[in-house]
């Protein structure tokens, strides 16, 4: 049940990422919700299912946008598995750890990409950190916030399930 919830919570996202969610875009500049369901579950769940979901959500978006597979699958999988690490050093109801993990994440996310197109020689590279980086990672940083608690209460839901059906047998 767990693997059907999130596999249809990421691919919803990105599709939403792609039609809807272009609309609360401010300037050029909209929040990776990715990267926000990547570092909620990891800390909830821990290094392996938060790699797992991060090389999920980055081969989803590989396989649309990408030049080469591996592009983004990368570093949302190594954004997973480090924050995952933080598992069992936080109280999940803090909301302290999340922000400072996404803040790391994000940032990292458009680093990575801002470094693929220098070695295509295409972007200065601090015209992309002060106009699109700096402020897409402010913006997902502010909204991670609130969708953490979203993510929280869909995994705790998902622990009750699959709590119940551990015990039937």
């Amino acid at each position: 049940m767990r693997i059907v919830v999130i596999g249809m919570l990421l691919i919803l996202t990105h599709i939403l990422e792609m039609t809807l969610f272009d609309t609360i875009r401010i300037g050029a500049v909209a929040p990776n919700f990715m990267v926000m369901i990547i570092v909620s579950f990891a800390l909830l769940r821990g290094s392996k299912e938060g790699a797992i979901i991060g090389a999920g959500a980055g081969l989803l978006y590989d396989v649309t946008f990408g030049m080469f597979l591996g592009q983004q699958a990368i570093p949302y999988f190594l954004v997973g598995y480090i924050c995952g690490k933080f598992n069992k050093n936080f109280y999940r109801e803090n909301f302290i750890m999340p922000f400072f993990c996404t803040l790391f994440s994000s940032f990292f996310v458009s680093l990575v990409s801002v470094l693929i197109y220098i070695m295509r020689g295409k972007v200065n590279l601090f015209f992309f950190l002060k106009t699109l980086a700096i402020p897409e990672v402010i913006y997902t940083v502010t909204l991670s916030l609130v969708f953490y608690q979203l993510i929280y209460l869909i995994n705790e839901k998902l622990e009750i399930r699959e709590k119940k059906t551990r015990n039937i047998f």
